[in-house]
Protein backbone atom coordinates (compact mmCIF):
# COMPACT_ATOMS: atom_id res chain seq x y z
CA UNK A 1 0.00 0.00 0.00
CA UNK A 2 2.90 2.35 0.68
CA UNK A 3 4.09 1.91 -2.90
CA UNK A 4 0.62 2.71 -4.23
CA UNK A 5 0.40 5.86 -2.11
CA UNK A 6 3.90 6.90 -3.18
CA UNK A 7 2.88 6.59 -6.83
CA UNK A 8 -0.37 8.45 -6.10
CA UNK A 9 1.55 11.29 -4.44
CA UNK A 10 3.95 11.48 -7.38
CA UNK A 11 1.06 11.56 -9.91
CA UNK A 12 -0.79 14.18 -7.88
CA UNK A 13 2.30 16.39 -7.73
CA UNK A 14 3.07 15.91 -11.43
CA UNK A 15 -0.48 16.82 -12.32
CA UNK A 16 -1.12 19.79 -10.02
CA UNK A 17 2.25 21.42 -9.35
CA UNK A 18 2.96 22.48 -12.94
CA UNK A 19 2.67 25.74 -14.85
CA UNK A 20 0.61 24.01 -17.53
CA UNK A 21 -1.99 22.88 -14.98
CA UNK A 22 -2.31 26.35 -13.45
CA UNK A 23 -2.57 27.92 -16.90
CA UNK A 24 -5.22 25.40 -17.97
CA UNK A 25 -7.11 25.94 -14.73
CA UNK A 26 -7.59 29.62 -15.50
CA UNK A 27 -7.94 29.34 -19.28
CA UNK A 28 -10.57 26.58 -19.40
CA UNK A 29 -13.50 28.67 -18.08
CA UNK A 30 -12.39 31.57 -20.27
CA UNK A 31 -12.51 29.36 -23.36
CA UNK A 32 -15.86 27.87 -22.32
CA UNK A 33 -17.77 31.05 -21.46
CA UNK A 34 -15.30 33.89 -21.69
CA UNK A 35 -17.03 35.35 -24.72
CA UNK A 36 -19.91 36.52 -22.54
CA UNK A 37 -17.53 38.84 -20.68
CA UNK A 38 -14.85 39.32 -23.33
CA UNK A 39 -17.08 40.90 -26.00
CA UNK A 40 -18.27 43.82 -23.79
CA UNK A 41 -14.72 44.38 -22.54
CA UNK A 42 -13.27 44.44 -26.06
CA UNK A 43 -16.11 46.72 -27.17
CA UNK A 44 -15.21 49.31 -24.54
CA UNK A 45 -11.51 48.89 -25.25
CA UNK A 46 -11.81 49.40 -29.01
CA UNK A 47 -13.95 52.53 -28.66
CA UNK A 48 -16.79 53.63 -30.89
CA UNK A 49 -17.07 53.12 -34.65
CA UNK A 50 -19.12 55.46 -36.83
CA UNK A 51 -21.40 53.97 -39.48
CA UNK A 52 -22.10 56.39 -42.34
CA UNK A 53 -25.40 55.54 -44.06
CA UNK A 54 -27.09 57.27 -47.00
CA UNK A 55 -30.92 57.24 -46.96
CA UNK A 56 -33.01 57.73 -50.09
CA UNK A 57 -36.42 58.48 -48.55
CA UNK A 58 -39.07 58.57 -51.26
CA UNK A 59 -41.77 59.17 -48.61
CA UNK A 60 -40.07 62.44 -47.57
CA UNK A 61 -41.39 61.81 -44.06
CA UNK A 62 -39.18 59.20 -42.38
CA UNK A 63 -35.64 60.57 -42.65
CA UNK A 64 -36.00 63.18 -39.90
CA UNK A 65 -37.39 60.62 -37.42
CA UNK A 66 -34.65 58.14 -38.32
CA UNK A 67 -31.98 60.79 -37.80
CA UNK A 68 -33.49 61.85 -34.48
CA UNK A 69 -33.68 58.26 -33.20
CA UNK A 70 -30.06 57.66 -34.25
CA UNK A 71 -28.88 60.79 -32.41
CA UNK A 72 -30.69 59.66 -29.26
CA UNK A 73 -29.05 56.24 -29.51
CA UNK A 74 -25.62 57.80 -30.10
CA UNK A 75 -26.04 59.96 -26.99
CA UNK A 76 -27.14 56.95 -24.92
CA UNK A 77 -24.13 54.99 -26.16
CA UNK A 78 -21.74 57.82 -25.30
CA UNK A 79 -23.23 58.07 -21.81
CA UNK A 80 -22.98 54.32 -21.33
CA UNK A 81 -19.33 54.24 -22.44
CA UNK A 82 -18.43 57.19 -20.22
CA UNK A 83 -20.15 55.91 -17.08
CA UNK A 84 -19.17 52.26 -17.65
CA UNK A 85 -22.79 51.25 -17.11
CA UNK A 86 -25.44 49.43 -19.10
CA UNK A 87 -28.18 51.26 -20.95
CA UNK A 88 -31.34 49.53 -22.08
CA UNK A 89 -31.51 51.58 -25.29
CA UNK A 90 -28.17 50.20 -26.48
CA UNK A 91 -27.98 46.68 -27.85
CA UNK A 92 -24.76 45.07 -26.48
CA UNK A 93 -24.57 42.75 -29.49
CA UNK A 94 -24.17 45.76 -31.80
CA UNK A 95 -20.98 46.85 -30.12
CA UNK A 96 -19.95 50.50 -29.88
CA UNK A 97 -21.40 51.65 -33.21
CA UNK A 98 -22.70 55.16 -33.80
CA UNK A 99 -24.89 56.06 -36.78
CA UNK A 100 -24.53 59.03 -39.11
CA UNK A 101 -27.49 59.11 -41.46
CA UNK A 102 -27.29 61.41 -44.48
CA UNK A 103 -30.06 62.24 -46.94
CA UNK A 104 -29.44 61.14 -50.52
CA UNK A 105 -29.20 63.75 -53.24
CA UNK A 106 -32.44 62.47 -54.76
CA UNK A 107 -35.46 60.78 -53.16
CA UNK A 108 -35.23 57.86 -55.58
CA UNK A 109 -31.99 56.32 -56.84
CA UNK A 110 -31.12 55.47 -60.41
CA UNK A 111 -28.99 52.47 -61.36
CA UNK A 112 -25.99 54.76 -61.87
CA UNK A 113 -26.40 56.20 -58.37
CA UNK A 114 -26.72 52.69 -56.91
CA UNK A 115 -23.47 51.64 -58.59
CA UNK A 116 -21.71 54.81 -57.38
CA UNK A 117 -22.84 54.25 -53.77
CA UNK A 118 -21.89 50.56 -53.99
CA UNK A 119 -18.38 51.55 -55.10
CA UNK A 120 -18.14 53.84 -52.06
CA UNK A 121 -19.15 50.91 -49.84
CA UNK A 122 -16.45 48.72 -51.35
CA UNK A 123 -13.88 51.52 -50.92
CA UNK A 124 -14.80 51.97 -47.27
CA UNK A 125 -16.09 55.51 -47.68
CA UNK A 126 -19.66 54.44 -46.91
CA UNK A 127 -21.07 51.69 -44.73
CA UNK A 128 -24.50 51.27 -46.35
CA UNK A 129 -27.33 52.96 -48.20
CA UNK A 130 -31.07 52.54 -47.73
CA UNK A 131 -33.89 52.91 -50.22
CA UNK A 132 -37.36 53.59 -48.82
CA UNK A 133 -40.15 53.48 -51.45
CA UNK A 134 -42.83 56.13 -51.72
CA UNK A 135 -45.56 53.60 -50.79
CA UNK A 136 -43.84 52.81 -47.48
CA UNK A 137 -45.75 52.02 -45.35
CA UNK A 138 -49.00 51.02 -47.01
CA UNK A 139 -52.09 49.01 -46.18
CA UNK A 140 -53.34 46.19 -48.45
CA UNK A 141 -56.54 47.31 -50.15
CA UNK A 142 -57.80 44.26 -52.04
CA UNK A 143 -57.57 41.51 -49.42
CA UNK A 144 -56.03 41.00 -45.98
CA UNK A 145 -53.62 38.42 -47.42
CA UNK A 146 -52.31 40.76 -50.11
CA UNK A 147 -48.61 41.54 -49.78
CA UNK A 148 -48.11 45.21 -48.93
CA UNK A 149 -45.31 47.50 -50.05
CA UNK A 150 -43.68 47.92 -46.62
CA UNK A 151 -40.33 46.78 -47.99
CA UNK A 152 -37.20 48.90 -48.02
CA UNK A 153 -33.70 47.98 -49.23
CA UNK A 154 -30.57 47.96 -47.09
CA UNK A 155 -27.34 47.63 -49.09
CA UNK A 156 -23.99 46.89 -47.41
CA UNK A 157 -21.24 44.31 -47.58
CA UNK A 158 -22.55 42.57 -44.43
CA UNK A 159 -26.23 43.23 -45.09
CA UNK A 160 -27.43 39.78 -43.97
CA UNK A 161 -25.65 39.83 -40.60
CA UNK A 162 -25.65 43.59 -40.05
CA UNK A 163 -26.83 44.61 -36.59
CA UNK A 164 -27.31 48.13 -37.97
CA UNK A 165 -29.87 46.76 -40.42
CA UNK A 166 -31.67 45.05 -37.55
CA UNK A 167 -31.83 48.29 -35.56
CA UNK A 168 -33.16 50.25 -38.54
CA UNK A 169 -35.63 47.49 -39.41
CA UNK A 170 -37.01 47.52 -35.86
CA UNK A 171 -37.36 51.31 -35.94
CA UNK A 172 -39.12 51.32 -39.32
CA UNK A 173 -41.45 48.58 -38.18
CA UNK A 174 -42.56 50.70 -35.21
CA UNK A 175 -43.05 53.71 -37.47
CA UNK A 176 -44.99 51.63 -39.99
CA UNK A 177 -47.25 50.25 -37.28
CA UNK A 178 -47.99 53.71 -35.93
CA UNK A 179 -48.73 55.13 -39.41
CA UNK A 180 -51.06 52.26 -40.31
CA UNK A 181 -53.00 52.60 -37.07
CA UNK A 182 -53.54 56.31 -37.76
CA UNK A 183 -54.70 55.52 -41.31
CA UNK A 184 -57.21 53.06 -39.88
CA UNK A 185 -58.56 55.72 -37.54
CA UNK A 186 -57.09 54.19 -34.39
CA UNK A 187 -55.21 55.94 -31.61
CA UNK A 188 -51.70 54.38 -31.43
CA UNK A 189 -51.39 55.25 -27.72
CA UNK A 190 -54.66 53.49 -26.87
CA UNK A 191 -53.64 50.46 -28.93
CA UNK A 192 -50.31 50.36 -27.10
CA UNK A 193 -52.17 50.34 -23.77
CA UNK A 194 -54.43 47.55 -25.00
CA UNK A 195 -51.41 45.53 -26.08
CA UNK A 196 -49.70 45.73 -22.70
CA UNK A 197 -47.59 42.65 -22.08
CA UNK A 198 -48.90 39.94 -19.74
CA UNK A 199 -46.34 38.34 -17.44
CA UNK A 200 -46.66 34.80 -16.14
CA UNK A 201 -44.15 34.73 -13.28
CA UNK A 202 -42.33 31.41 -12.76
CA UNK A 203 -42.76 30.02 -9.25
CA UNK A 204 -41.39 27.01 -7.45
CA UNK A 205 -43.79 24.59 -5.71
CA UNK A 206 -44.95 25.88 -2.32
CA UNK A 207 -43.17 24.70 0.81
CA UNK A 208 -43.79 25.00 4.51
CA UNK A 209 -41.14 26.96 6.40
CA UNK A 210 -39.88 26.39 9.94
CA UNK A 211 -42.16 29.18 11.17
CA UNK A 212 -45.19 27.36 9.79
CA UNK A 213 -45.91 29.71 6.89
CA UNK A 214 -46.33 28.51 3.33
CA UNK A 215 -44.11 30.17 0.75
CA UNK A 216 -42.89 29.86 -2.80
CA UNK A 217 -39.95 31.42 -4.61
CA UNK A 218 -41.08 33.66 -7.43
CA UNK A 219 -39.05 35.08 -10.27
CA UNK A 220 -36.59 32.22 -10.33
CA UNK A 221 -35.14 33.68 -13.47
CA UNK A 222 -35.53 31.65 -16.63
CA UNK A 223 -31.92 32.05 -17.67
CA UNK A 224 -30.61 31.23 -14.18
CA UNK A 225 -32.77 28.12 -13.89
CA UNK A 226 -31.51 26.98 -17.30
CA UNK A 227 -27.83 27.82 -17.13
CA UNK A 228 -27.13 26.80 -13.53
CA UNK A 229 -27.59 23.07 -14.35
CA UNK A 230 -25.67 23.56 -17.60
CA UNK A 231 -22.87 25.22 -15.62
CA UNK A 232 -22.75 22.25 -13.23
CA UNK A 233 -22.58 19.90 -16.23
CA UNK A 234 -19.75 21.92 -17.77
CA UNK A 235 -17.94 21.86 -14.42
CA UNK A 236 -18.16 18.06 -14.44
CA UNK A 237 -16.92 17.98 -18.04
CA UNK A 238 -13.92 20.22 -17.28
CA UNK A 239 -12.98 18.14 -14.23
CA UNK A 240 -13.06 14.88 -16.19
CA UNK A 241 -11.25 16.39 -19.19
CA UNK A 242 -8.47 18.01 -17.16
CA UNK A 243 -8.03 14.89 -15.01
CA UNK A 244 -8.08 12.26 -17.77
CA UNK A 245 -5.84 13.97 -20.34
CA UNK A 246 -2.66 13.84 -18.16
CA UNK A 247 -3.11 10.06 -17.84
CA UNK A 248 -2.69 9.67 -21.59
CA UNK A 249 0.41 11.85 -21.66
CA UNK A 250 1.91 10.16 -18.59
CA UNK A 251 1.53 6.64 -19.99
CA UNK A 252 2.96 7.64 -23.38
CA UNK A 253 5.93 9.38 -21.78
CA UNK A 254 6.74 6.41 -19.56
CA UNK A 255 6.52 4.04 -22.51
CA UNK A 256 8.55 6.16 -24.95
CA UNK A 257 11.37 6.89 -22.49
CA UNK A 258 11.44 3.32 -21.08
CA UNK A 259 10.55 4.65 -17.64
CA UNK A 260 7.91 1.94 -17.26
CA UNK A 261 10.57 -0.78 -17.28
CA UNK A 262 12.23 0.80 -14.23
CA UNK A 263 8.93 1.28 -12.43
CA UNK A 264 7.82 -2.29 -13.02
CA UNK A 265 11.05 -3.45 -11.45
CA UNK A 266 9.79 -2.09 -8.12
CA UNK A 267 6.00 -2.37 -8.30
CA UNK A 268 3.45 -4.45 -10.15
CA UNK A 269 1.43 -3.04 -13.02
CA UNK A 270 -1.69 -3.21 -10.81
CA UNK A 271 -0.05 -1.11 -8.10
CA UNK A 272 1.26 1.32 -10.70
CA UNK A 273 -2.17 1.81 -12.27
CA UNK A 274 -3.92 2.01 -8.89
CA UNK A 275 -1.51 4.68 -7.69
CA UNK A 276 -1.96 6.70 -10.86
CA UNK A 277 -5.76 6.59 -10.58
CA UNK A 278 -5.75 7.56 -6.89
CA UNK A 279 -3.43 10.49 -7.55
CA UNK A 280 -5.61 11.47 -10.50
CA UNK A 281 -8.79 11.49 -8.40
CA UNK A 282 -7.03 13.64 -5.79
CA UNK A 283 -6.02 16.07 -8.52
CA UNK A 284 -9.59 16.21 -9.80
CA UNK A 285 -10.75 17.38 -6.36
CA UNK A 286 -8.37 20.34 -6.65
CA UNK A 287 -10.01 21.27 -9.96
CA UNK A 288 -13.53 20.75 -8.58
CA UNK A 289 -12.83 22.80 -5.45
CA UNK A 290 -11.18 25.63 -7.39
CA UNK A 291 -14.04 26.03 -9.87
CA UNK A 292 -16.79 25.51 -7.28
CA UNK A 293 -15.33 28.13 -4.93
CA UNK A 294 -14.78 30.51 -7.84
CA UNK A 295 -18.41 30.10 -8.94
CA UNK A 296 -19.68 30.75 -5.39
CA UNK A 297 -17.54 33.89 -5.07
CA UNK A 298 -18.82 35.25 -8.39
CA UNK A 299 -22.42 34.42 -7.47
CA UNK A 300 -22.08 36.08 -4.06
CA UNK A 301 -20.45 39.19 -5.56
CA UNK A 302 -23.25 39.59 -8.10
CA UNK A 303 -25.98 38.71 -5.57
CA UNK A 304 -27.12 35.72 -7.62
CA UNK A 305 -29.47 33.35 -5.86
CA UNK A 306 -28.42 29.76 -6.55
CA UNK A 307 -31.43 27.45 -6.60
CA UNK A 308 -29.22 24.43 -5.96
CA UNK A 309 -30.26 21.70 -3.56
CA UNK A 310 -27.09 21.28 -1.50
CA UNK A 311 -28.25 17.85 -0.31
CA UNK A 312 -27.39 16.64 -3.81
CA UNK A 313 -23.72 17.63 -3.42
CA UNK A 314 -22.63 14.15 -2.17
CA UNK A 315 -24.13 12.60 -5.30
CA UNK A 316 -22.28 15.08 -7.49
CA UNK A 317 -19.01 14.13 -5.79
CA UNK A 318 -19.76 10.41 -6.24
CA UNK A 319 -20.41 10.83 -9.95
CA UNK A 320 -17.31 12.99 -10.30
CA UNK A 321 -15.11 10.31 -8.73
CA UNK A 322 -16.62 7.54 -10.83
CA UNK A 323 -16.40 9.62 -14.01
CA UNK A 324 -12.75 10.47 -13.40
CA UNK A 325 -11.91 6.82 -12.65
CA UNK A 326 -13.75 5.59 -15.76
CA UNK A 327 -12.22 7.98 -18.27
CA UNK A 328 -8.79 8.13 -16.63
CA UNK A 329 -8.45 4.34 -16.86
CA UNK A 330 -9.46 4.45 -20.54
CA UNK A 331 -7.03 7.27 -21.33
CA UNK A 332 -4.27 5.50 -19.39
CA UNK A 333 -4.80 2.29 -21.34
CA UNK A 334 -4.83 4.08 -24.70
CA UNK A 335 -1.62 5.90 -23.76
CA UNK A 336 0.07 2.59 -22.96
CA UNK A 337 -1.17 0.99 -26.20
CA UNK A 338 0.29 3.54 -28.64
CA UNK A 339 3.66 5.08 -29.33
CA UNK A 340 2.65 8.42 -30.88
CA UNK A 341 -0.03 11.00 -30.18
CA UNK A 342 -1.50 10.80 -33.69
CA UNK A 343 -2.15 7.08 -33.11
CA UNK A 344 -3.99 7.91 -29.89
CA UNK A 345 -6.25 10.45 -31.57
CA UNK A 346 -8.12 7.86 -33.63
CA UNK A 347 -8.66 5.73 -30.52
CA UNK A 348 -9.83 8.71 -28.48
CA UNK A 349 -12.49 9.84 -30.98
CA UNK A 350 -15.21 7.35 -29.89
CA UNK A 351 -14.34 8.06 -26.24
CA UNK A 352 -14.82 11.81 -26.75
CA UNK A 353 -18.11 11.21 -28.55
CA UNK A 354 -19.39 9.25 -25.56
CA UNK A 355 -18.24 11.93 -23.13
CA UNK A 356 -19.74 14.91 -24.98
CA UNK A 357 -23.02 13.21 -25.98
CA UNK A 358 -24.95 14.79 -23.04
CA UNK A 359 -23.74 18.25 -24.12
CA UNK A 360 -25.53 17.80 -27.44
CA UNK A 361 -28.95 17.33 -25.81
CA UNK A 362 -28.58 19.45 -22.67
CA UNK A 363 -31.34 21.87 -23.66
CA UNK A 364 -33.83 19.05 -24.21
CA UNK A 365 -32.77 17.45 -20.93
CA UNK A 366 -33.12 20.63 -18.87
CA UNK A 367 -36.60 21.24 -20.26
CA UNK A 368 -37.67 17.76 -19.18
CA UNK A 369 -35.22 16.21 -16.69
CA UNK A 370 -37.53 13.21 -16.24
CA UNK A 371 -38.04 12.71 -19.99
CA UNK A 372 -36.94 9.67 -21.93
CA UNK A 373 -33.78 11.34 -23.32
CA UNK A 374 -32.49 12.53 -19.96
CA UNK A 375 -33.36 9.30 -18.14
CA UNK A 376 -31.86 7.09 -20.86
CA UNK A 377 -28.54 8.95 -20.85
CA UNK A 378 -28.55 8.89 -17.04
CA UNK A 379 -28.42 5.10 -17.10
CA UNK A 380 -25.87 4.93 -19.95
CA UNK A 381 -22.64 4.84 -17.88
CA UNK A 382 -20.33 6.81 -20.24
CA UNK A 383 -22.75 9.77 -20.11
CA UNK A 384 -24.01 9.22 -16.55
CA UNK A 385 -21.70 11.72 -14.75
CA UNK A 386 -22.65 14.69 -16.97
CA UNK A 387 -26.35 13.89 -17.36
CA UNK A 388 -26.96 13.10 -13.68
CA UNK A 389 -25.16 16.28 -12.62
CA UNK A 390 -27.50 18.22 -14.94
CA UNK A 391 -30.62 16.51 -13.64
CA UNK A 392 -29.64 16.74 -9.95
CA UNK A 393 -29.05 20.49 -10.24
CA UNK A 394 -32.18 21.19 -12.31
CA UNK A 395 -34.28 21.93 -9.21
CA UNK A 396 -36.93 19.40 -10.23
CA UNK A 397 -37.85 16.38 -8.16
CA UNK A 398 -36.33 13.16 -9.45
CA UNK A 399 -37.43 9.64 -8.49
CA UNK A 400 -35.48 8.69 -5.36
CA UNK A 401 -34.10 5.53 -6.95
CA UNK A 402 -32.58 7.23 -10.01
CA UNK A 403 -29.38 8.53 -8.38
CA UNK A 404 -28.57 5.29 -6.44
CA UNK A 405 -29.28 3.07 -9.46
CA UNK A 406 -27.23 5.30 -11.79
CA UNK A 407 -24.37 5.29 -9.27
CA UNK A 408 -24.57 1.48 -8.94
CA UNK A 409 -24.50 1.02 -12.73
CA UNK A 410 -21.66 3.49 -12.99
CA UNK A 411 -19.72 1.73 -10.24
CA UNK A 412 -20.21 -1.66 -11.89
CA UNK A 413 -19.13 -0.50 -15.33
CA UNK A 414 -16.22 1.49 -13.89
CA UNK A 415 -15.00 -1.60 -12.01
CA UNK A 416 -15.21 -3.73 -15.16
CA UNK A 417 -13.44 -1.06 -17.23
CA UNK A 418 -10.67 -0.64 -14.65
CA UNK A 419 -10.10 -4.41 -14.49
CA UNK A 420 -10.05 -4.69 -18.29
CA UNK A 421 -7.90 -1.57 -18.59
CA UNK A 422 -5.52 -3.01 -15.99
CA UNK A 423 -4.95 -6.12 -18.10
CA UNK A 424 -4.49 -4.11 -21.28
CA UNK A 425 -2.18 -1.72 -19.43
CA UNK A 426 -0.03 -4.62 -18.22
CA UNK A 427 0.05 -6.19 -21.70
CA UNK A 428 0.76 -3.01 -23.66
CA UNK A 429 3.15 -1.15 -21.37
CA UNK A 430 6.27 -3.07 -22.37
CA UNK A 431 5.35 -3.69 -26.02
CA UNK A 432 7.13 -1.69 -28.69
CA UNK A 433 4.34 -1.93 -31.27
CA UNK A 434 1.12 0.11 -31.22
CA UNK A 435 -2.54 -0.82 -31.33
CA UNK A 436 -3.95 1.02 -34.32
CA UNK A 437 -7.58 0.38 -33.40
CA UNK A 438 -9.81 -0.69 -30.55
CA UNK A 439 -10.19 -4.06 -32.29
CA UNK A 440 -6.43 -4.68 -32.04
CA UNK A 441 -6.50 -3.77 -28.35
CA UNK A 442 -9.11 -6.43 -27.65
CA UNK A 443 -7.22 -8.92 -29.83
CA UNK A 444 -4.30 -8.48 -27.46
CA UNK A 445 -6.66 -9.08 -24.55
CA UNK A 446 -8.04 -12.29 -26.06
CA UNK A 447 -4.56 -13.53 -26.95
CA UNK A 448 -3.44 -13.38 -23.32
CA UNK A 449 -6.64 -15.06 -22.12
CA UNK A 450 -5.89 -18.21 -24.16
Amino acid sequence: MKKVLAIARREFTAMVVTKTFVFSLFMMPILMAGGLFLIPALTKLSGTKERRIIVADATDALFDSIQQAAEQRNAALAQSMASDSDNESVDPMMGAETFRFERAATATLSDEQRLELSDQIRDGQLYAFVEIPAEFPSIPTESPNQTDHSTAKFVSQDAVLSQTRRWLESFLQKQSRRTKLIELGLDPDLVAKANVAVTLTPNTPFEKTDSGSVTSKDGMGTLASMFLPFGIMMLMFMVIFMAAQPMLESAMEEKQHRIAELLLGSVTSTELMAGKLIGNVAGSFVIFTFYACGALIVANKNAWELSLDWTQLPWLIVFQILGVLLYSSIFLTIGASVSELKEAQSLLLPVWLLLVSPLMVWFMAIRDPNGIVAVSLSFFPPSTPLMMSLRLSSGQTLPVWHAPLAALLMLTITTVVIMTAGRLYRISLLRTDSAASIKQMFQRLRATAK
